[in-house]
C-alpha cells in the first residue's frame, strides 16, 4: 500500500505480546480473515501514516506492508516493545502509536490525530467514554523521556499521566474491546462480522 502522510510520520504497531489470557500471541489472531497485526498495520497507512514499524516476537511472520522490528525479549512487557520501536524510529518527526488489538480504530480517527499535530501539537492521544486510548501520536522530542518510562507493561501510560496537560485530546463516545480473553475475541468477530456487507 502507498503511504499517502506527510513525510516522517512512523506508524507504530505493537504486536508483540504473548496473548497469555487470550491463549495465545495477539497479532496472529485472525478477524475477518485477516491477522490482527496487519489489520493495524493497514488502518495507520490509511490514516496517512508514511510508514508502519510493525513490533513482532522473533518467531512471528512480518506484517503486510509494515517494517519489522524484531523485540528479542518480548516477554518484558510492552514497554519493552515501544522502546525497539522508538530507536528505530529515532530520525522520524513524530510517531503514532496503535495497539495490535484494538481493531475497531479507524483510518479517519489516524487521520485525526495526524491533522492535530501538523496544526502543532507534538502530543495528541484519543480518548474513548472518557478514557485515554489509542492511536497516540508523540513528537521526537519526547522521545527519550517515553521510551525511559517504558518498563513493563506501562508502556507509555506513565509518561501520558506526567504530561496531560502538555497532551492535545480528541474525543469519542464509545469505548473498544480490547482483546485480552477469548471472550474478548468473540464479541469482536461477532461484530465484525456482522458490519460486514454480505455477497
Amino acid at each position: 500500500m502507498t503511504a499517502v502522510g506527510p513525510p516522517g510520520i512512523t506508524g507504530i504497531v505493537l504486536a508483540a505480546g504473548a496473548g497469555r489470557r487470550l491463549g495465545r500471541p495477539k497479532a496472529d489472531v485472525l478477524v475477518g480473515g485477516r491477522r490482527l497485526v496487519d489489520r493495524a498495520v493497514t488502518t495507520l497507512l490509511a490514516g496517512g501514516c508514511s510508514e508502519v514499524l510493525a513490533v513482532l516476537r522473533p518467531e512471528q511472520q512480518p506484517a503486510a506492508g509494515a517494517r519489522t522490528v524484531v523485540n528479542p525479549e518480548p516477554d518484558q512487557g510492552m514497554g519493552s516493545s515501544l522502546r525497539c520501536a522508538l530507536a528505530e524510529a529515532a530520525d522520524s518527526r513524530a510517531c503514532v502509536v496503535l495497539l495490535a488489538d484494538l481493531v475497531g480504530v479507524r483510518p479517519d480517527e489516524v487521520a485525526a490525530v495526524l491533522a492535530r499535530h501538523r496544526a502543532g501539537a507534538d502530543l495528541v492521544a484519543v480518548r474513548r467514554a472518557g478514557q485515554r486510548s489509542h492511536p497516540v501520536l508523540v513528537g521526537r522530542r519526547w522521545f527519550a523521556e517515553l521510551a525511559a518510562s517504558a518498563v513493563g507493561d506501562r508502556g507509555g501510560r506513565e509518561f501520558f499521566d506526567r504530561h496531560a496537560g502538555d497532551t492535545s485530546f480528541l474525543d469519542y463516545p464509545d469505548a473498544l474491546v480490547d482483546i485480552d480473553t477469548p471472550e474478548d475475541l468473540r464479541l469482536v468477530i461477532t461484530d465484525d462480522s456482522a458490519s460486514t456487507p454480505s455477497g
